[in-house]
């Protein structure tokens, strides 16, 4: 009876310590699990890598990591090669490094340096103010709670989406609040430039389509309008990790048609829109990301975009007056001799044109589909006096 005592009461000791292990460490693998449990991975680990991407220990990209053998405990440089983006978490904050960026980290003095590329980067646990290194040591970089930062040749683009963010860079003290946007390219002659808020709802948010036919492929693209905002930066992935930018496209208004077919080698398809100015060449905070992802595709696999149809059934004249009638593909943009041409939802039209002067005239049609494609129609008629 005592020696099952004793059992119970070193078990219960055990479970105690256990949990108060746990308590104080939430983010650390069990310690009785198949994982082995690393110091360093609370502070910093690699949580994903594109798809076929590499990153490297050395400039020369000879040796390549192993995520599963790599030990976070030594000092460690990476770098991903010019097609590789990957995120890693460090210290309560995820970062996405986009293709050809390098950082460095000790984990002796838990210091983290983001030496060249792009970075986004978002809080993800309620955590004090993290200080990482710019270039070097010395150039301190408070963290917001999200933003993106370009580290260029001797220079920093930086895009603050929400906080305050404050850091050293060069022996010059800056501060950036929330949505604001500075670029030190310039010698910092311009004060940080207000960024737009991100537009607060995408469709398509998350939506699975099965290609069939041709025109199952033409997507509409919309979000919310960001008010003040009168251009958009349409941008399209093939992951959520920005690794191959696919599409960037400059669209006015909050939305927009476009034909994805070059794109369906991919089973999934990412985007995301920010308000963009035009003179300064600046885009705002990103939206959320929308993802469509491809079921099955009956399409034949190298399958090109085809110029839109255009029809003109009838072409009545009177007087000085022209009567048009035909139709183009439905997703299509129509203009007539400079016109835009409503069509209906199955793509007819009628449009009537009046001429001042007799003669022969020629009538140019000209439809545009959403892969940009677009076809080119001319026709004649001829006006006499009445």
């Amino acid at each position: 009876m005592n020696k099952l005592r004793v059992i119970f009461l070193s078990s219960a000791f055990l479970i105690a310590i256990i949990g108060f292990f746990w308590l104080n460490h939430p983010d650390s693998s069990f310690p009785f699990s198949s994982q082995r449990f690393n110091p360093a991975a609370a502070g910093f680990q690699i949580t994903g890598i594109s798809e076929k991407g590499n990153i490297w220990l050395d400039n020369d990209e000879t040796r390549r990591v192993d995520i599963k053998t790599l030990d976070f405990t030594r000092e460690t440089r990476l770098q991903s090669d010019s097609q590789t983006a990957w995120e890693f978490f460090f210290d309560g904050f995820l970062f996405t490094a986009l293709p050809g960026s390098a950082i460095h980290f000790t984990p002796q003095t838990r210091e983290l340096i983001l030496e060249k590329g792009e970075f986004f980067w978002e809080k993800k646990r309620a955590v004090q103010k993290v200080e990482i290194s710019l270039f070097k040591a010395g150039n301190i970089f408070r963290l917001s709670a999200a933003g993106r930062i370009h580290l260029g040749v001797n220079s920093l683009e930086i895009w603050n989406y929400s906080g305050q963010l404050d850091f050293d860079y060069n022996g010059k003290f800056f501060l950036l609040k929330e949505l604001q946007y500075l670029d030190t390219q310039n010698g910092n002659k311009l004060p940080p430039a207000d960024l737009f808020p991100a537009p607060p709802f995408v469709s398509p948010e998350a939506e699975t389509i099965a290609l069939t036919r041709p025109n199952d492929t033409i997507v509409q693209f919309k979000w919310k309008n960001v008010q003040g905002a009168r251009n958009y930066l349409l941008k399209l992935y093939p992951s959520a990790l920005r690794d191959n930018l696919l599409l960037s496209k400059v669209v006015a208004g909050n939305s927009i048609m476009l034909d994805i077919m070059s794109f369906t080698e991919y089973n999934e398809l990412y985007w995301e829109v920010a308000a963009f100015d035009m003179v300064r060449r600046i885009e705002s905070a990103p939206s959320r990301m929308g993802v469509i992802r491809i079921s099955s595709s009956l399409l034949k696999k190298g399958l090109l975009p085809q110029p839109p149809r255009i029809e003109v059934s009838s072409l009545s004249v009177s007087g000085n007056m022209v009567l048009i009638k035909g139709s183009a593909d439905p997703h299509a943009q129509l203009s007539i001799d400079g016109i835009a041409v409503k069509l209906d939802g199955e793509g007819k039209f009628i449009h009537t044109i009046s001429y001042k002067l007799i003669g022969v005239k020629d009538i140019i049609f000209r439809a545009v589909a959403p892969s940009g494609l677009e076809s080119i129609l001319k026709k004649q008629v001829t006006i006499f006096e009445e």
